[in-house]
């Protein structure tokens, strides 16, 4: 009797050591989810009937590679701060999509001259939820270092910033985004984002 009353001590005993022996599952290494995304890029770049593309063409390709490992969403919320509390669903989703085609062909801009040059990645920098992964394009008229901030979200390293030559590229466009939204309304930010993105298009190196 007095074994089965303890039954319940000895189960849960070792129910709680062989709990405490599983190793706690570690996080996905950002590097190893970045680069195959960045390869993909790079590799996309390189190519003679990408060339041959529009730089509309050029950036619808290189925006759909782009979105699998870039959080625009969250690049959206950060540039506008509290003040994307003050925006209507759809207002949001224009937004976003405004957004997301600025800073593309932005990040585009700065790259598009790849030509299969080595990309060096250095160890990322883990604090949490959020990594830093830096790396460095080897172009033959200089270096161009690039930083991913990323965040993870159910197993999955999502970049919300590029760090493109030390400059911010969402803080690079925060200040004047919100002084737009505060100082002429909604529709003339994204007419001034849309200006700007037609000049980006116009760019064709």
């Amino acid at each position: 009797m007095r074994f089965i009353k303890h039954l319940h001590l000895i189960v849960a005993a070792v129910f709680f050591t062989f709990f405490m022996h599983i190793p706690a599952q570690a996080a996905p290494d950002p590097v190893e989810q970045l680069r195959p995304v960045v390869d993909k890029i790079t590799t996309l770049l390189t190519e003679a009937d990408f060339k041959k593309l529009s730089r509309e063409e050029q950036f619808t390709k290189f925006l759909n590679l782009a979105a699998e490992r870039f959080d625009f969403d969250e690049m959206s919320k950060r540039v506008l701060g509290p003040r994307w509390n003050s925006l209507s669903d759809e207002q949001k989703q224009v937004f976003i999509d405004r957004f997301s085609y600025l800073l593309g062909y932005t990040y585009m801009d700065r790259i598009d001259t790849y030509d299969g040059e080595p990309i060096q990645y250095e160890q990322p920098r883990i604090r949490g939820d959020r990594a830093e992964v830096r790396t460095v394009i080897e172009f033959k008229d200089g270096n161009i270092p690039i930083s991913y901030i990323m965040q993870l979200r159910d197993a999955e390293w999502m970049a919300y910033d590029l760090i493109v030559e030390n400059i911010s590229l969402v803080r690079n466009y925060m200040e004047q985004l919100r002084s737009i939204l505060q100082r002429s309304g909604f529709d003339s930010l994204i007419q001034q984002i849309n200006s700007k993105i037609a000049q980006l298009q116009a760019t064709k190196k």
